[in-house]
Formats: C-alpha cells, structure tokens, sequence
C-alpha cells in the first residue's frame, strides 16, 4: 500500500516537473525574442540567461545548443500568437495567393515579435532556416513547365528567396506604400516575366 502511495506521489511530481520546464522553455524563448527585439547583431546564452532570469546551464539543459535555442524561436512564436505557419505555394498559379497568405502570417505577431524579427539578430534564425525554405523554393520552381535550364532554375530560387520574405513585404508597403495585393501582383508578374526572358534566350 505505501508502494502504490509513493508511485502516485512520483507520477504527480511527474507532472508538475514537466509543466515547470515548460513554463522554462517558454520563458526563456520570450526573452531571446525580447533580446533579439533589442537590437544586438547576435545572440547569446548569457544575455538570454539574464533576461529570463535563469542561469546559463538552465537554458543549456533545456535547448542544448544556441542552434537548437535560436531553431525552437520561430515555432515558440507561431505558437504564442495563436497561427499557423501557412502552406507554401506549390505551383505558379498559388504563388500571389501565398504572397497574400505569407502577408497575413506576418501580421498576426505581436509587436515584439515583429521587432525580434526586423533586429540584426533575426539574421540567425533566418539562416537556420534557409535550407528548408530553399527546398520549398525549388519545389515551386520545378512545377514550371517546360522545366527551366538548370542555371536559370538555380537563378529562379534565388529570385524568390529574396520576393519572398518578410523584409521584402515590408520594403513594399512601409517604403514603397503599396498595398499587400499590389505587392503579390508584382512578384508574379517579376516571376512570369523572368521565366519569359529565360524562354526567349534558350531559343
């Protein structure tokens, strides 16, 4: 009987260790957006460490790595303001719909998320993130038909790789003031026009 005892108590302590290194996670993703958000070029463990209010080896053991801590951010944020990360256009034809939809995304976050996403910091994130996105890209342009020269389709992800983040968004409606639609309307026709030029060249 007291063995059953102990095994209840065990498992309840379970419960609340797992939700207090929850609440630590969260709490120490809020601050490295919030020192991100701050303006420094680069991240670090100590500057997270303070601003959450834990010692450097709590986030260690929670994340491992500045990789890993820098890589659980953009999901951590997604989470926190209540959005899903929306579907990448597949196809010519879904790409001004992806525009608007990627748009959308950005304006769901919050003012510090926005801020954490515009510092020199972000500059991390995005590169962790850059081989995915790239493999997204390139499914995009494969969907061309006819298929584009090899260099030209290399051209073509990187193309869109630039049209399509959210400083490129940004630069479009605070610098140029246009309209998130005016905005999806020319990447598609800067898209459909590059494809153009590469037809005409390998006639």
């Amino acid at each position: 009987m007291t063995r059953i005892a102990n095994t209840a108590t065990r498992e309840y302590r379970s419960e609340l260790r797992a939700q207090q290194a929850d609440d630590t996670r969260a709490r120490i993703l809020d601050a490295t957006g919030r020192v991100m958000a701050g303006g420094i070029t680069t991240i670090s463990i100590p500057a997270v460490a303070r601003e959450a209010g834990v010692s450097v080896p709590t986030v260690y053991r929670h994340f491992g790595s500045k990789q890993n801590l820098v890589a659980a951010l953009y999901p951590h944020t997604l989470k926190r303001a209540g959005v899903h990360e929306p579907s990448f256009p597949q196809s010519l034809d879904e790409l001004k719909a992806g525009v608007l939809a990627y748009a959308d995304h950005i304006d769901s976050f919050d003012d510090l998320a926005r801020a954490a996403m515009a510092s020199p910091a972000s500059a991390e994130p995005r590169k962790l993130s850059m081989p995915r996105r790239l493999g997204l890209i390139a499914r995009l342009v494969d969907s061309i038909e006819p298929p584009l020269a090899k260099a030209d389709r290399e051209r073509m992800v990187r193309l869109l790789a630039v049209l399509l983040n959210s400083s490129a968004l940004r630069a479009w409606r605070d610098m140029l003031e246009v309209s998130v639609e005016q905005a999806a309307d020319d990447v598609d026709w800067i898209i459909r026009a590059a494809i153009a030029a590469s037809r005409r060249k390998d006639k």
